[in-house]
């Protein structure tokens, strides 16, 4: 007895209509087929990708919808193009899963609830969607593009065959190129969608010498710039509150996050000369609301030298905290890390009363000078700001929590909240800070080794006890010490 042929697609009447009405016109299926009526952003994704053997590469901000769209493009484009093959990649397979790929089951969901019929004719799982009777053939798919394994990328053609690659800003030059190179055939297509991270690279010469304009009309690939500013899909709330926490219009991180541009100066200082003498004559008055004292601890090695800074400092949380400065103590370059704990001990005594939160760096040779401070009865927050920050909303932003309290210190100053001491050797120090921005988006404070040998800038072990204030677990002046580990404030910033 013969099998039963499998019915595929191809049997359904209502799949050719489908085609005949929509497979030209994308915009109108995502309105009317999966009820998501496009932007005017999501439009001009649309508009450009549809086009057969069209580069698109998409610059965009927070908020504009890229993510929703792009899965709808890649649902029209499978759905639309019979035996076509679409291939989703990012830095790794967990990215596609929590971002695209939850769109497109959304989506399809949508998609099948206006018709009905074509559920029996697709399946979508958490690694492929494919059509029935096509799987591996007609089908969706994700692949990871891990720095060093590129080359698992290659190998992918298809008569109709579309690339999609997020946050493309921070794949691998050597990754887009073996993906670019599989584009053979006059409908094979290529979408790029990322945050400009990076103002070098492939992605950026996609916006830039690659991009077809007035200026080059011979350009290979059509650059979209996508702002928040601009989406409907974004409140002004939400700009107001980016403006504060990215540090301005001007700052690298409002102008790649939300702005969609690449940044002027993502490699730059911390903050300018000329904010530190603000910062330094600033009128502070923290009478008005609950402050403590503050003792920040920074632990030379021999090269650098030790410091110990006191400040009020307000129990706000660090995108408000406000820090003034009172008195900074410099000891002597060669002071040993134990017998500066003793000198710790002597500076803090006056203040002991009014509950002193002591923070000491415990990384290196500062493991003694912690061992030692507590062996004599000082109650010490040990700071090891290589450590990862502290909710995961942070972890998009900061590498670790040293990039996080440079960050906190430089809004600070910016916004008026700080006041530094008034010596030249503070000021030179927080002027002279490298940041930058890295491929993932996240702020990188530039390391001791790097600064001293790429910029020829000493180790800033002043500016370090400004920063090390924004991680201080702050207790009211004159109230007695509440019980509390400084572990414990991983947990009170989490809603931060």
């Amino acid at each position: 007895m013969m099998a039963k042929k499998l019915k595929t697609i191809y049997h359904e009447p209502r799949y050719i209509e489908l085609l005949k009405k929509f497979q030209h016109d994308w915009i109108e299926f995502a309105a009317v087929i999966a009820n998501k009526k496009p932007t005017w952003q999501q439009r001009l994704i649309i508009e450009a990708i549809q086009i057969k053997g069209a580069r698109v590469s998409v610059s965009s901000g927070h908020g504009t919808g890229k993510s929703d769209m792009t899965s709808i493009m890649i649902l029209a484009f499978l759905i639309l193009n019979p035996e076509s093959r679409v291939v989703v990649v990012a830095n790794n397979a967990a990215q596609v899963r929590n971002v695209i790929w939850k769109y497109i089951k959304i989506n399809f969901n949508a998609i099948c609830y206006t018709l009905p019929w074509i559920k029996q004719y697709f399946e979508l799982n958490e690694r492929e969607f494919y059509a029935i009777g096509y799987k591996g053939v007609w089908s969706c798919i994700a692949k990871s593009a891990r720095q060093g394994n590129e080359e698992a990328l290659a190998g992918e053609h298809c008569h109709t065959y579309l690339v999609v690659v997020d946050e493309a800003s921070g794949l691998s030059d050597k990754a887009l190129q073996i993906l670019s190179s599989a584009l053979t055939e006059k409908h094979n297509n290529m979408c790029l969608l990322s945050q400009p991270t990076r103002s070098s690279g492939f992605f950026y010469d996609t916006h830039h010498r690659l991009a077809k304009n007035q200026a080059n009309p011979h350009g290979i690939w059509t650059a979209l710039t996508l702002s928040s500013e601009e989406s409907p899909l974004v409140t002004p709330e939400f700009i107001g509150e980016k403006l504060i926490s990215y540090g301005g219009e001007d700052s690298p991180e409002y102008q790649i996050k939300v702005l969609g541009q690449f940044p002027n100066n993502a490699d730059g200082f911390l903050l300018s000369r000329s904010d530190c003498e603000h910062s330094a004559r600033l009128t502070l008055n923290l009478e008005h609301g609950e402050w403590g004292w503050v003792a920040a601890c920074d632990v030379g090695n021999g090269r650098d030298k030790s410091i110990i800074n006191i400040c009020k400092v307000t129990l706000d949380s660090p995108e408000e905290r406000k820090i003034l400065s009172h008195q900074i103590l410099e000891m002597r370059s060669d002071i040993d890390p134990i017998d500066f704990a003793y000198e710790i001990q002597k500076a803090v005594e006056p203040y002991l009363n009014e509950n002193i939160s002591i923070l000491i760096d415990g990384d290196g040779v500062g493991f003694s000078t912690v061992k030692t401070a507590r062996q004599i009865g000082l109650n010490i927050q040990e700071i090891r700001w290589g450590q990862p920050v502290f909710s995961s909303s942070q972890k998009s932003r900061f590498i670790n929590k040293r990039a996080f309290s440079h960050i906190m210190m430089r809004n600070a100053i910016k916004t008026s909240r700080m006041r530094i001491d008034s010596t030249e050797k503070t000021k030179e120090q927080i002027s002279r800070l490298p940041v930058h921005l890295n491929e993932s988006g996240q702020w990188v404070a530039v390391s001791k080794k790097e600064m001293r040998d790429k910029y020829n800038i000493k180790s800033p072990d002043r500016s370090d006890t400004y920063c090390f204030m924004f991680l201080a677990s702050v207790t009211p002046a004159g109230q007695r010490e509440q019980s509390i580990n400084f572990e414990d404030i991983d947990e009170l910033f989490q809603n931060f």
